[in-house]
């Protein structure tokens, strides 16, 4: 079992004032799965992913990573985790426009002790996989949203990540390229990447085998998609 929760509680205090944003939450996901968290605004799904990819910790209730209890990790315990297991994929594409493509997606690798040469070989051969290797020494200013959002894919994969993250990552871009990026994700699901999807739309949801449905802190559904999405390619044409 790649990811366990069982009884998951988070809490935020702010003076006498306490809110209860995850209010025991129990799932397990599998490796090679590829789920969506789905859930509308305020509905804990964001705090939830925090918690999975190390970023947070839970109040109470248990959260097992590869049969390892992450509640009871260090800070420095969590980072290292974060680093060598997970990959993340953000709405907002998170890359730095003070260096090209191709440091972007070495940057994760900076702290994970693999040398130059390794580095520049493993970031060039992912911008190839997801076609961008002719971009690779632009400035991301320069870039479309659908490539930076490639950018951010190979970034996240650097490392050869147990598990990716994608947090809402069609949100700033138009259709096609939305279709060009969940397209790039079920394949990547293919080749056997555990993939984490953060999504408030159902259609986008949908492109996953299984969604996790969460509102007001707790799950009202959790099942295997009926009708699954299948982005096809860069024609906006769809299949079921």
């Amino acid at each position: 079992m790649l990811i366990s929760v069982r009884d998951l509680k988070k809490d935020y205090r702010e003076g006498e004032v306490v809110t209860n944003v995850l209010k025991g939450l129990s799932f397990d996901i599998h490796k090679g799965e590829f789920v969506s968290i789905m859930g509308p605004s305020g509905s804990g799904k964001s705090t939830l992913m925090h918690i999975l990819s190390f970023l947070d910790k839970p109040t109470s209730g248990q959260y097992f990573f590869e049969d390892k209890e992450i509640g009871s990790l260090t800070d420095d315990q969590l980072a290292e985790m974060r680093s060598k297991k997970v990959g993340f994929i953000f709405q907002s594409f998170n890359l730095l426009n003070r260096a090209n493509v191709l440091e972007n997606v070495m940057l994760p690798m900076v702290y994970s002790g693999v040398s130059t040469a390794e580095r520049i070989l493993r970031a060039k051969n992912l911008l190839g996989e997801v076609g961008l290797d002719h971009r690779m020494y632009y400035n991301p200013a320069n870039l479309s949203g659908g490539e930076k959002q490639r950018v951010a894919i190979a970034r996240a994969l650097v490392n050869n990540p147990e598990v990716i993250f994608a947090d809402e990552p069609t949100g700033n871009l138009d259709s096609k390229s939305g279709y060009q990026v969940m397209k790039l994700l079920q394949e990547l699901n293919e080749k056997g990447n555990t993939i984490i999807l953060v999504t408030h739309e159902k259609y986008t949801a949908e492109h996953a085998e299984r969604i996790i449905n969460v509102k007001d802190g707790l799950i009202i559904n959790d099942a295997k998609v009926a009708e699954r999405q299948f982005a096809q390619s860069e024609n906006q044409e769809l299949r079921k």
